[in-house]
């Protein structure tokens, strides 16, 4: 017995252990992750936090444990520790004021004026004074500069009811211009310059040249009327491609439908020829039932008649059916009107079993081509049913996304 056990726990070992190792957890989680008693003790949140309330439940204070919410509100400085943030905040805004600027003494792009020091709990205002080189938000108009400027950015710290102000010195630099936008500027200081020279005229001139470069000007809202011969191209273009595919798919559905008809007609012959008519009777046979159906018109069977009409002038057969598969444009109708001038010469009963071979490759071609079309059917369906996906999904996404903004 002592055997047989000790063979099931070798042989079991590993299972074994994980049962030990998951019961240890749980002994651990137990008495650590669900040991919920607390001190007396409130860990407040930092100054820059906000206040918040804390669930904690409380036995001795009725019959049983109450769950109640006690609010705890954020860290307050004291005086020393406002004065020392203030000098860490200031210190921190001369640090981020000045953006992509190597320092506030060469301000040539735009400063980045924060409204609050979050890590420190400390609110900031700006005041660029009276100029409007810098605003607000810290943009920079300097364009127009032709020297520096030195101007004096106020900014104040508060922390509660507790502010101080400090007084930053800057100089803003005149934008550095490329060759081009240099050039640029000079031809509109120049313009400008003639314009307030003539103030008290009509108008004025534009110049002819400008720094020995010749000058055309264009009204900015004028019409281009190069876009209409450019359009009539674009249109002439596009009717022409027009034509030409609707050339390509009636060509295509006239050999679609001679296909489809090709089995058929193969198969009339058949049975007119196996009743004992001959080609040319059995041909003007499928040509009156085609006519007196009064379906519409069919290509294989127009040709048909239009070949029939050639034989009662007198053509000859075999130049009227190699004419006749020519016509159609398909090999099979070739091969036909092929079979149809060898019966000339080699009989009826040599064509009878021509013609069921024939037959039986048609009806398979045609099987083929109806599978074919399946196929394109259920690849037009594609684009639909991806329409309908992305609906879907965009009713699913949309609400959901509205919910976060």
């Amino acid at each position: 017995m002592k055997k047989y056990l000790k063979q099931i726990f070798s042989d079991k070992l590993k299972y074994w252990l994980i049962v030990t190792a998951g019961f240890i957890l749980f002994i651990l989680c137990s008495t650590f992750l669900n040991n919920t008693e607390l001190s007396n003790y409130i860990q407040r949140p930092y100054v820059d936090e906000d206040d918040t309330e804390v669930k904690i439940e409380v036995e001795g204070l009725l019959e049983g444990s109450q769950k109640i919410e006690i609010p705890v509100s954020k860290r307050v400085y004291s005086n020393e520790e406002v004065k020392e943030a203030m000098k860490k905040g200031m210190d921190e805004i001369l640090k981020i004021l000045p953006g992509e600027n190597t320092s506030l003494q060469d301000i040539t792009t735009d400063l980045n004026p924060v409204s609050e020091l979050s890590d420190l709990g400390l609110g900031v205002k700006w005041d660029f004074g009276d100029s409007d080189i810098i605003d607000i938000q810290g943009k920079v108009d300097n364009e127009n500069l032709g020297e520096s400027v030195d101007i004096d950015i106020g900014v104040t710290l508060s922390y509660e009811s507790y502010e101080e102000s400090y007084v930053i010195p800057a100089r803003v630099m005149p934008k550095p211009l490329t060759a081009d936008e240099s050039l640029i500027k000079r031809f509109k200081d120049y313009i400008s310059v003639a314009d307030k020279k003539s103030a008290g005229e009509s108008g004025f001139y534009l110049p002819e040249s400008f720094e020995g470069k010749k000058l055309v000007y264009h009204l900015e809202d004028g019409m281009n009327f190069h876009l209409i011969w450019i359009m009539g191209i674009i249109v002439a273009i596009l009717l022409y491609l027009r034509e030409k595919n609707n050339d390509r798919q009636k060509l295509e559905k006239k050999k679609r439908e001679l296909l489809k008809d090709y089995p058929d007609i193969v198969s009339k012959l058949i049975v007119f020829i196996g009743a004992g008519l001959s080609v040319r009777q059995s041909w003007e046979g499928i040509v009156k039932d085609y006519e007196s159906e009064n379906k519409e018109k069919r290509y294989a069977y127009e040709e048909m008649a239009k070949s029939l009409a050639r034989l009662k002038t007198g053509t000859q057969e075999n130049v009227v059916y190699k004419e006749f598969g020519r016509s159609c444009l398909l090999r099979q109708y070739m091969k036909l009107a092929s079979l149809l001038e060898q019966n000339r010469k080699s009989g009826i009963s040599t064509l009878s079993t021509l013609l069921g071979m024939e037959s039986q490759s048609a009806w398979e071609e045609r099987l083929n081509l109806a599978k074919r079309e399946g196929e394109e059917l259920n690849t037009k369906l594609l684009l639909p049913l991806f329409m309908m996906l992305l609906i879907v999904m965009m009713m699913i996404i949309v609400p959901a996304l509205l919910i976060f903004y």
